[in-house]
């Protein structure tokens, strides 16, 4: 199974995205945009859920948990 998405408070942002490993962003925002798609309370203001979820990731409200 993969690992799935925590919410983190707003203490912590991060607005460039990580250089160190893009093809994880890129698939914790899929599962991210996948959740806001059915239903789960963004945690950014937005109208595209690939976009909330990007804004989500980068700034840290949501984060990787590991199984």
């Amino acid at each position: 199974m993969g690992a799935g998405l925590q919410t983190r408070p707003e203490d912590q942002r991060l607005e460039r995205a990580p250089k160190e490993n893009r093809f994880e962003f890129v698939v914790l925002a899929g599962k991210r945009a996948r959740q806001l798609l059915k239903g789960a309370q963004p945690r950014e203001a937005g109208n595209k859920k690939i976009a909330i979820a990007q804004k989500e990731i980068l700034r840290r409200k949501v984060v990787k948990i590991e199984e």
